[in-house]
């Protein structure tokens, strides 16, 4: 919270195939290069599930003097440039038949970003696209209202919704929009400090939920398998959008989880919104702690299952996740 179609079965199942990889700064295939300490969380999924399926794929850098271990494959094929730049991605879209785009959640700049990739590569034939936005992004009912304007998340959701309007028009043969939540890597660095701020340095998850309040959570190895199995297949997946989260938790079960999985010692904080300020601790994160306060997000399990049944795709537990990365939990968590 922090995504029609007519390919052809030979394209679909031809080990040569290309796809290209677009991401945001969230999560690091554009501007990994410009900030070091982000880590290509969502992209690396996908780029992990198609190179396992034999696919080559695109990449856009900033800096080809500083590539991302992920990005070392010699299936992997570097182009330096920026998503908000037309002739960049034009270039790197060539020979390629799907996109994935992971726009930077800024409003304006998002929607610029989502507009020059879908115009560059439909100009250089692209054919399929897939786009990760958030959770519950197509449910207007659910955000755009006073209520999330007044928790400052209104504008987050609009651009979101901006991006997924830009795509369905963009005029590919086949779109797929994936809507994950929280993402299992908000527990560990850097995520963790644009979330819980403190659970690197104290261990500890401070949070502004109601009692009771839940939280829906989304494995990023999900959204690869998703994204993988869409740009592979789009005859299945086009014109699908599909909402990612998987269970709705309290702040005491993922407490609990992180203790199971790291054997580790985490506490919890409920605080207010002005004490998070004054203990210089607030973090845009904490909007969807509000968000969590106002909203029924229960409808989050009903359709996981339904998603599970419709693409024959399981979807991964909170704790399995981070079960699976545990190396990761641990360099985040303090060793108290």
């Amino acid at each position: 919270m922090s995504g029609s179609n007519d390919w052809g079965s030979d394209r679909r199942e031809s080990k040569d195939s290309e796809k290209v990889a677009f991401d945001g700064v969230a999560d690091g295939l554009i501007e990994f290069a410009r900030q070091p300490h982000v880590r290509p969380f969502q992209s690396r999924w996908v780029i992990t599930h198609l190179l396992a399926a034999g696919a080559k794929i695109h990449a856009v850098v900033r800096d080809l003097q500083k590539v991302p271990p992920t990005l070392q494959n010699p299936n992997i094929t570097l182009f330096q440039g920026e998503s908000k730049n037309f002739d960049d991605i034009y270039r790197a879209a060539q020979g390629c038949e799907g996109v994935f785009l992971n726009t930077v959640p800024f409003p304006g700049l998002e929607a610029l970003q989502a507009k020059t990739v879908v115009d560059a590569c439909r100009k250089a034939g692209v054919e399929s696209i897939v786009v990760a936005t958030t959770h519950g992004t197509a449910n207007k009912d659910m955000w755009d209202d006073e209520a999330t304007k007044m928790i400052q998340l209104h504008d987050y959701f609009s651009s979101k919704a901006a991006v997924e309007e830009i795509v369905r028009g963009g005029g590919f043969e086949a779109y797929t929009i994936l809507r994950p939540a929280v993402i299992h890597h908000d527990f560990f660095a850097p995520g963790a400090y644009g979330n819980f701020p403190r659970l690197p340095t104290h261990g500890v998850l401070d949070y502004l939920l109601e009692d009771g309040a839940r939280v829906p959570y989304t494995d990023a190895n999900d959204v690869g398998k998703f994204a993988a199995a869409a740009l592979r297949d789009p005859v299945k997946f086009g014109g699908q959008e599909i909402d990612l989260g998987n269970e709705v938790l309290t702040i005491e079960e993922v407490r609990d989880i992180l203790i199971r999985v790291s054997g580790r010692e985490v506490g919890v904080a409920k605080r207010t919104a002005e004490e998070v300020e004054a203990m210089s601790i607030s973090v845009f994160g904490q909007r969807f702690h509000h968000m969590a306060n106002i909203t029924d997000l229960s409808w989050t399990t009903a359709s996981a299952r339904e998603v599970e049944g419709k693409f024959g795709i399981p979807l991964t537990s909170v704790e399995t996740a981070l079960q699976r990365d545990r190396a990761l939990l641990l360099e985040c968590l303090p060793t108290k």
